[in-house]
């Protein structure tokens, strides 16, 4: 079985294609494997693995950080002798691949940073403060997004309601696909609280990599809004709201997520 180790640290991973590469970071490579990988194998070296702490990779000691998960991609492209890559991402792997940029410039092909934001609004720090407290519990966690403002009863659902009842929905359900044990749950949620990348918007700004910034419209508004801040602290970047997506828009959408993707790397020749 295909395995990479990154500093001691066992990383599962799938390589699918040839060409330019291109790194897709999230919570477990089955993120990207029904509709991402196949779509993008077929122009691109696709790589997409199982992050710290999921499926078949290792589960290091915490705490961790963004930093640390952006490591881990660099450690597997020296693994793979791979000097570039565009890397991209889906929630927590928006946020790593935002980390990476600013972390390895000189490794950065393209950026995307998906569905994500660059710092914590103050709903958004109590969401994950609740999470937390569900995942010591065994509950789920992020079926829902976090709130915008004090007069929502609750955030926006992470999919649309009912997607679980459509065919995709019932056979994305039969593909593993967690967020790994209840203790690697606490630290990728602590990752994610004591995220801000805002000290580091300069670096950004120098950055001479292109960025796409991708949300769904169904997301938090101020989810929306902190991204299209984010979109302009690079140096080059677009920034694209998809019609009738929530946060799990690769799954959800995926061919307005592959066109948006695959049309920003086209416009920058990669």
């Amino acid at each position: 079985m295909p395995y990479a180790v990154a500093d001691g640290i066992k990383l599962y991973y799938e390589s699918v294609g040839d060409g330019v590469p291109l790194i897709l970071h999230g919570h477990h490579h089955r993120w990207y494997m029904p509709f991402q990988i196949p779509y993008f194998s077929q122009f691109y070296r696709v790589i997409a693995f199982d992050r710290r702490g999921t499926g078949r990779s290792d589960d290091p000691p915490g705490p961790w950080t963004a930093g640390d998960l952006a490591a881990d991609v660099s450690k597997l492209m020296d693994a793979l002798h791979i000097e570039r890559a565009i890397v991209g991402g889906i929630s927590l792997g928006g946020v790593v691949s935002s980390q990476f940029g600013v972390d390895y410039p000189e490794r950065t092909l393209a950026l995307v940073v998906g569905h994500t934001v660059p710092h914590l609004w103050p709903l958004a720090e109590e969401w994950l403060r609740q999470q937390i407290a569900a995942a010591r519990g065994n509950a789920p966690v992020i079926t829902r997004q976090p709130r915008s403002y004090d007069w929502e009863e609750e955030g926006p659902l992470t999919t649309a309601e009912g997607f679980e009842g459509t065919p995709i929905g019932r056979y994305l359900a039969t593909l593993e696909s967690g967020f790994g044990s209840q203790e690697a749950v606490l630290k990728m949620l602590h990752v994610l609280l004591e995220w801000d990348q805002r000290p580091h918007y300069p670096e950004l700004a120098r950055l001479t990599a292109p960025a796409l910034v991708i949300v769904g419209a169904n997301e938090p508004q101020k989810t929306i809004e902190l991204a299209y801040e984010w979109h302009h602290q690079f140096k080059t970047s677009e920034f694209v709201i998809l019609p009738n997506t929530h946060h799990n828009a690769g799954t959800e959408n995926p061919l307005a997520w592959n066109a948006a993707v695959h049309g920003f790397l086209r416009r920058y020749g990669l």
